[in-house]
């Protein structure tokens, strides 16, 4: 098996470090803020998922996110992290979740940002439906036509300051994201994470609601009042869920830790000093 790639910010020492799971379309850098904050802690670790392996491999491969949350769990076999308390966002909070389900023995503890948590018949549509219907739903035609050429940084940090996706993440929080998820190649730069990639993994949701109501892990849920990824119906229902805790962002919606970094932050803190970091 190939060595899986990964990034680590902070000390190494004798201790687990602290998993962190990045979004589909987001490199680990994008979320600069919170890394740097977790890594006054303890070291940070993030493995970097498929699309972002070197050479890419083809999306088609991709059918189901338990084969994302297996790549998790055999990054912690090879990296021999056990008990580990993990951070995730939207897809990372997920795989972490499944992998963790899997293998009990890597996870002790799982921080949850904005899950991506869709009803089983969008998840039905999504997986079996024929590929060139699946390519008509409107994320993932979103994801196939954005565009993922620039001229220039600049150029890519001045298309995505006018995306109604980013008007409420300031410059600076953008800035980490176009560091992160833009690359040089020839005489231009590229998204680093494949379009390709993004509208796959869209057309592959997994439903898991079920599993995820009645785990005992000790999980901190964030939603943003306004996400398109947790229903409020489904938040309430998970809420039964006593093992769970669970925080509510007004202003905010599926792109919250890069709208409220500094809440994130304020949450993740205690939940992880908590379990044992």
């Amino acid at each position: 098996m190939k060595k899986l790639p990964k990034i680590s910010w902070g000390e190494t020492s004798s201790q687990q470090p602290i998993y962190f799971a990045h979004a589909n379309g987001f490199p680990p850098g994008s979320y600069q803020p919170i890394i740097d904050a977790l890594s006054q802690k303890r070291q940070v670790v993030s493995y970097l998922q498929r699309p972002l392996w070197q050479p890419t491999p083809d999306p088609k491969e991709l059918k189901s996110w338990y084969q994302l949350a297996d790549d998790v769990i055999d990054f912690f076999d090879q990296n021999n992290m056990r008990q580990v308390v993990a951070v995730g966002h939207s897809l990372g909070a997920v795989t972490a979740f499944m992998a963790a389900r899997k293998r009990p023995d890597l996870i002790k503890a799982l921080v949850m940002i904005e899950p991506v948590t869709l009803a089983r018949p969008f998840c039905w549509l999504t997986r079996y439906l024929p590929s060139t219907v699946k390519s008509r739903v409107k994320i993932v035609n979103k994801a196939l036509n954005r565009p993922d050429r620039f001229a220039s940084k600049a150029a890519a940090f001045t298309f995505h300051r006018k995306a109604r996706a980013f008007k409420n993440i300031n410059d600076e929080q953008l800035m980490h994201y176009i560091n992160a998820g833009v690359v040089k190649q020839g005489g231009e730069y590229r998204l680093a994470y494949p379009r390709e990639w993004e509208a796959q993994i869209y057309a592959t949701a997994t439903y898991f609601r079920n599993r995820l109501v009645h785990s005992k892990l000790p999980v901190l849920a964030m939603r943003g009042a306004h996400s398109d990824t947790i229903s409020a119906k489904f938040w309430q229902q998970w809420q039964h869920n006593k093992q769970h805790e669970f925080v509510d962002f007004e202003n905010n919606g599926h792109l919250l830790p890069f709208e409220n970094p500094n809440g994130v932050i304020s949450h993740c803190l205690p939940f992880i000093q908590q379990h044992g970091v």
